[in-house]
């Protein structure tokens, strides 16, 4: 009988391998918090080869609902320059692509540096364009960019949040990831970073996994007694 139970185990851990297309790692939790401007969301990363990958951004404005304040782009690196193509999705039509052609350090994102991808409802990083155009206080978004590249099978979350912006325009010091605030009921504007701790939740199939592999050895474990 416990043959048989742990028979099943291994094909429902054969089934999840061969009925996942993509490998995603982990949902890393993300925040900021700046002088006028805050946010909360998530980070996670899917690849279907070495070629073809998502990354997908999850972003709430978190900002003082007193002042106002919309989210208005936001940016971040190429690992490794690895990713030669993005495209963009997002629920929000009025955030477009940055970083084109190249995704190589082509956005100003001072005065955190030069970046290499982000969205924007302005056509750039610094400004541009109605405000409100952005994510308002309370609201949120999701972002998905389709990746071409190479090696993307090697990349994580962990790596997007490692990978820093480059001088010139550093003064504030290089970053992995900035938001951009504006439309602040003190006419106000912000540039946001991320806090320094974030949290790492494991994809629901290497929970699964994880949950077979336990059942699986304590069976095998009251089998030897």
């Amino acid at each position: 009988m416990k043959q048989k139970v742990l028979n099943i185990l291994a094909v429902l851990v054969l089934c999840v391998l061969l009925f996942n297309p993509t490998t995603s790692h982990a949902l890393i939790l993300i925040e900021g918090t700046g002088a006028l401007g805050a946010y909360t969301g998530s980070l996670s990363y899917s690849f279907t080869n070495a070629t073809t990958a998502e990354l997908e951004f999850v972003l709430t404005n978190t900002s003082p609902a007193s002042n106002g304040g919309f989210l208005t782009a936001f940016v971040f690196n190429n690992p490794f320059s690895y990713i030669s193509d993005v495209s963009l999705s997002s629920t929000d039509l009025d955030f477009g692509l940055l970083g084109a052609n190249l995704f190589d350090n082509g956005i100003n994102g001072a005065p955190y540096g030069q970046f290499d991808i982000g969205a924007s409802t302005g056509g750039g990083f610094l400004g541009g364009g109605n405000p409100s155009l952005g994510i308002g206080v309370g609201a949120t978004e999701t972002f998905t960019f389709s990746l071409t590249g190479i090696n993307l099978n090697t990349l994580t979350e962990q790596l997007f949040l490692e990978e820093l912006s480059v001088p010139p325009g550093a003064g504030e010091g290089v970053e992995s990831f900035v938001a951009r605030f504006r439309g602040f009921e003190d006419d106000g504007s912000d540039k946001v970073p991320l806090d320094d701790t974030n949290n790492v939740i494991p994809e629901p199939s290497s929970i699964l996994l994880f949950g077979f592999g336990a059942i699986g050895m304590a069976l095998r474990k009251k089998r030897k007694v």
